[in-house]
């Protein structure tokens, strides 16, 4: 994946568009991956920090001279995960599940979630990220996900099974569920 201005640190376990393997499973031990992104008060730099059942390590950062506004303060953040098949194969190929591929209704035992949301401002607090969280997913039947309450939130869902509802027409096919904070400070 290309990630413009993206340095990443000598020695980093992963950078933006690696695949993370197996993170847990339906009804089974769970797994966490730890994210965060924060603003280097000396640099002006905003850093990526990564952790996979442990404590998040700089991966990289993304140097404020690449930015307008952002070199000053974020004003959103967006995440999102996408399904992706390739619909030239005949018969077109199943819809790939996202997260668990439970949908998020099935709650903490089966699906997906991510937890411990929270936007720190200027003076390290921590801010309320649900009254500004906006969600989006292309095709609802397939992909779900919950509002965030205590700072956590679930997604995910099967995806298709069969080929057989699949759509030909097109090159390829994207199912995206987008998840927008919007950060009103």
């Amino acid at each position: 994946m290309e990630c413009p201005g993206f340095q990443l640190e000598s020695g980093a376990s992963i950078q933006p568009g690696d695949f993370i393997p197996g993170v847990s499973r339906p009804n089974g031990a769970r797994q966490y991956m730890a994210l965060k992104v924060f603003k280097d008060s000396a640099s002006g730099d905003w850093l990526v920090y990564y952790g996979f059942n442990s404590d998040p390590e700089l991966i990289g950062r993304l140097s404020k001279s690449i930015f307008s506004g952002l070199a000053y303060k974020a004003i959103a953040l967006w995440f999102s995960g996408m399904a992706i098949n390739n619909a030239t194969f005949q018969p077109t190929p199943a819809l790939p599940p996202v997260g668990s591929g439970y949908m998020a209704g099935h709650g903490s035992n089966m699906a997906a979630s991510m937890s411990n949301i929270q936007l720190i401002d200027e003076q390290g607090q921590a801010l309320s990220t649900a009254k500004h969280f906006i969600g989006f997913s292309s095709n609802p039947k397939l992909y779900s996900y919950t509002a965030i309450v205590d700072d956590q939130f679930f997604y995910g869902g099967p995806g298709r099974t069969t080929s057989s509802d699949a759509t030909s027409s097109t090159t390829a096919i994207y199912s995206l569920l987008a998840l927008f904070i919007l950060l009103l400070l």
